[in-house]
C-alpha cells in the first residue's frame, strides 16, 4: 500500500523564545497522522517566509540556518524512505525516532546529549551563545561519571531513565560532585531539556521530572555602596591595563552594562536622542533591546577611551582576568566584598538607581530584563533610603493625626520631649 507522507517546517508565533525569536518546528505526515519536533533553529518572525518555509535574506545567518533545516528534511526522507523496505506499518513517531539515529529504547542518554550538545555548537553565534554550549558540556561530562560511577556503564539506555535515576543524578552532584544548590538546580534544568528532547523524539514514554521539584536559593546579590563607588572613582590605576578594566567597571555602574555588552560597546552604539547622549544595543544574552541615557560620568569616560575607526570603545581582555584586576584593586582599597563585573550591574540596579527613586520598571527595562522579577532579585533597598524616605514623608504623616491625650501622660511628655525610651 502506497503511503502518503510529508514534510513541513513552521514557526510557533504564540511561543517565542526570550529573545523574540521564533522556534522552528518540523512536522512530519504519514497517512494522515503527524508528530513533531524541535529544530532547535529559531528565527525573526519577519525573515520568515510562511510560503517557501524558509528564512528570507542573503545574510550568513539566513544561509547557515536554510542549510540546516535542507539537511534536516533530506535526513527525515531518507529515514522515511529506509522504513519502507520495512515488513511492518509506517508511522510517523517511527520516521521520527529512526531520524534521531536510534531505534525507539535503545539509545544511550550520555550519546543524546553529545548529538544534542553538536547541534547546539552548530548554532552558536547565530542564535546560541557559547557559554551555554560549554555548561551543556560539563553537565554532560557529570552525567557519564555519574553512570560509571552508579551503573558501572560507559551509558545506559534512555528507556531506563526513570525519577530514581533523576533523584541519584541529584544527590551525586550535591554530595559527590559538591555543587551548590544552585549548581545543581542549573544542571539539572539542562538535563531536563535534553530529557524532553528524548519525549519529543519517542525514545522515552514517560517523563521522568513530572512531580520532581527543582529548588533553588535566592542568591544574595552584592553591589557597591556609594562611599565604595567613589572609593573607586578616587582610586589610582598602576598601568594602562588596570586603568581600563577600572574605567570600564565604573561605566558599568553607571549604565548596568554587562561585561559581554561592554566588551563589544562601540562609539556606533552611542547616540544623541533629545539633546542628551544615550546608548542603545542589543543585549548578548538575551538579545533584549537596551536603551539608557548617560549621565555626565560615563560620558567622560567614553571621551577618553574613544579610539579611531570602529574598534571597541574599552578593548577589555578576558572575563576572568578583569576580575583578578578588580578584586586586587577592591583589596588595595579596603573593599572586603568579591568584587566582579557583575558587581556593576548589581550597583548600577541598586545604589544609582533604586536608592535615588528610579522606578523598578524602568531600571528593568534599562537592564534588559525579560521579566521585573528577574529585576527584583537583582535590587536591593538601601537602609539608608529607606531612612530618607520616612524622614521625608513623616512631617505630612504626623500632622494628619493627633497624639491622644490618654498617652500624654507626664512620663510620656518628658519620654517625647528628650526622645528617650529608657525608664
Amino acid at each position: 500500500m502506497r503511503n502518503s507522507f510529508g514534510i513541513l517546517f513552521y514557526t510557533k508565533r504564540k511561543e517565542k523564545l526570550k529573545n523574540g525569536r521564533m522556534p522552528i518546528m518540523c512536522k512530519i505526515s504519514v497517512n494522515g497522522k503527524s508528530c513533531t519536533f524541535s529544530t532547535l533553529l529559531s528565527v525573526e518572525e519577519r525573515r520568515w517566509d510562511v510560503r517557501r518555509k524558509r528564512v528570507t535574506g542573503r545574510s550568513i545567518e539566513a544561509k547557515n540556518v536554510n542549510t540546516l533545516l535542507d539537511r534536516i528534511y533530506y535526513n527525515v526522507y531518507d529515514a522515511y524512505m529506509r522504513l519502507q523496505r520495512l515488513p511492518r506499518l509506517i508511522t510517523p513517531q517511527a520516521v521520527r525516532t529512526l531520524y534521531s539515529g536510534q531505534q525507539s529504547g535503545s539509545a544511550g542518554i550520555v550519546e543524546l546529549f553529545r548529538r544534542h550538545n553538536d547541534e547546539f555548537a552548530r548554532m552558536v553565534g547565530l542564535n546560541r551563545s557559547i557559554s551555554t554550549l560549554y555548561k551543556y558540556r560539563h553537565v554532560c561530562k557529570h552525567l557519564q561519571t555519574y553512570i560509571s560511577d552508579r551503573f558501572d556503564m560507559a551509558d545506559i539506555p534512555v528507556c531506563r531513565i526513570d525519577q530514581d535515576f533523576v533523584r541519584g543524578f541529584h544527590n551525586w552532584l550535591a554530595d559527590s560532585a559538591k555543587c551548590s544548590i544552585n549548581t545543581v538546580w542549573i544542571y539539572l534544568i539542562a538535563f531536563k531539556h535534553v530529557v524532553t528532547q528524548a519525549i519529543a523524539r519517542g525514545l522515552l514514554p514517560h517523563n521522568p521530572f513530572t512531580g520532581y521539584k527543582l529548588h533553588c536559593r535566592r542568591p544574595n546579590k552584592s553591589f557597591l555602596t556609594s562611599d565604595e563607588l567613589r572609593l573607586f572613582l578616587d582610586y589610582k590605576p598602576s598601568s594602562k591595563a588596570q586603568c581600563r578594566v577600572i574605567d570600564a567597571f565604573i561605566f558599568s555602574c553607571f549604565t548596568g552594562l554587562a561585561y559581554s555588552d561592554l566588551k563589544q560597546l562601540k562609539m556606533s552604539d552611542i547616540n544623541m536622542h533629545n539633546g542628551r547622549y544615550s546608548l542603545s544595543l542589543r543585549r548578548t544574552k538575551t538579545g533584549a533591546d537596551v536603551y539608557v541615557p548617560l549621565l555626565h560620568l560615563p560620558y567622560v569616560l567614553i571621551t577618553r577611551h574613544r579610539n579611531c575607526g570602529e574598534g571597541t570603545l574599552f578593548d577589555l581582555p578576558s572575563n576572568n582576568w578583569c576580575n583578578t584586576v578588580l578584586r586586587s584593586a577592591a583589596s588595595e582599597m579596603g573593599i572586603n566584598k568579591r568584587v566582579s563585573f557583575h558587581v556593576a550591574r548589581h550597583t548600577f540596579a541598586t545604589t544609582i538607581t533604586l536608592a535615588n527613586g528610579i522606578p523598578i520598571e524602568v531600571v528593568s527595562s534599562m537592564l534588559g530584563h525579560a521579566s521585573i522579577k528577574t529585576t527584583q532579585i537583582y535590587a536591593r533597598v538601601l537602609q539608608a533610603s529607606v531612612t530618607a524616605e520616612m524622614s521625608r514623608a513623616s512631617k505630612s504623616i504626623e500632622s494628619n493625626y493627633h497624639i491622644p491625650d490618654r498617652l500624654l501622660s507626664s512620663g510620656s511628655r518628658s519620654s517625647l520631649h528628650d526622645h528617650s525610651l529608657s525608664p
